[in-house]
């Protein structure tokens, strides 16, 4: 035998629906905002509650070098949406940032563990990936996650970004990349520019100082294609104008929107970098067909060429 009873609200307080089985002590409990804060007037009730204790703290200590150092563990939850192969989806995100520094000088090291959680997940559930890399800062953008290491000594920051629908790393960029998108549907590519005055230089500038950049295309699920600029005069280049130019007319939006149903114009990438050294400046354009880079027909100036690209 069972038996419901529903407790009247007082004046302005919000009711509580018990539901009692028989003689056990099991209930749910829900809560009945005001009609005219919802709709449907209806019940609300939890679901998908990921516990897990997030804990932030300071500490000051003396590094191996004998600096005196600060570290800062800062960490954060927080719900976004994805468009996922069938629709949008909701992720759970654990944000970590540890950074270190010497107070003596500018010496630091950041690193950050962005830990994603289906977000009906219970709190010993396994997440669905963790993101990890260099970074004092992040944040998502759409389907990407960006962590950013800020520059010093006069270069520039530099953002890598992975999947917030695989987990995988995709690409680095000097400067926010540019998007086309197809219009009605999730089709998207993605242009990056990682040069040679961030806060990192490109991993093949290491072994190759001809590297003066690595332009980067890809979509939102796979790591980008790279394809390497070198030059034959090379000096430290930072990316001053990353755009699409469609019929000869570079625009000035960094989302291009492509209508399936109507005939595009020729479509190219166009790169722009200065040397601050010495302000040489040198621009090339790649050709985009069917939402691909056609490498062997852009347009470079002389003692430029372009190289590689998976």
């Amino acid at each position: 035998m069972s038996k419901r009873h529903v407790q009247q609200p007082a004046p302005g307080r919000l009711p509580i629906v018990l539901l009692l089985l028989g003689f056990g002590v099991g209930c749910d409990v829900m809560y009945l905002p005001p009609p005219s804060s919802r709709t449907d007037g209806g019940p609300v009730s939890s679901r998908g509650v990921v516990s897990h204790e997030a804990r932030s703290q300071l500490r000051r200590y003396r590094d191996a070098a004998g600096c005196e150092s600060v570290q800062t563990v800062n960490r954060r939850f927080r719900l976004v949406t994805v468009a996922g192969p069938g629709g949008p989806e909701h992720r759970v995100l654990e944000e970590s940032f540890d950074v270190r520094h010497c107070l003596q000088s500018e010496s630091s090291s950041s690193e950050a563990v962005i830990t994603v959680w289906h977000p009906d997940s219970s709190a010993t559930s396994a997440p669905l990936f963790r993101i990890t890399g260099r970074g004092s800062s992040g944040e998502p953008e759409g389907n990407l996650y960006r962590l950013a290491v800020h520059g010093c000594c006069g270069s520039q920051d530099l953002a890598s970004y992975a999947s917030l629908v695989t987990g995988r790393s995709l690409f680095t960029s000097s400067l926010r990349p540019r998007m086309i998108e197809m219009a009605n549907r999730t089709t998207r590519r993605f242009a990056a520019f990682h040069d040679t005055f961030s806060a990192m230089a490109p991993a093949e500038a290491e072994t190759d100082s001809t590297v003066i950049g690595v332009l980067q295309w890809g979509n939102d699920q796979d790591q980008a294609r790279r394809i390497l600029v070198l030059a034959d005069l090379p000096e430290a280049f930072a990316v001053e104008g990353l755009r699409f130019v469609e019929g000869g007319k570079p625009l000035g939006d960094t989302t291009l929107v492509i209508w399936p149903d109507r005939p595009a114009r020729k479509l190219e990438l166009e790169v722009q970098l200065v040397a601050p050294g010495s302000g040489r400046r040198l621009g090339f354009r790649v050709p985009i067909v069917n939402l691909d880079l056609v490498v062997p027909q852009a347009t470079v100036p002389k003692g430029v060429r372009l190289a590689g690209g998976r």
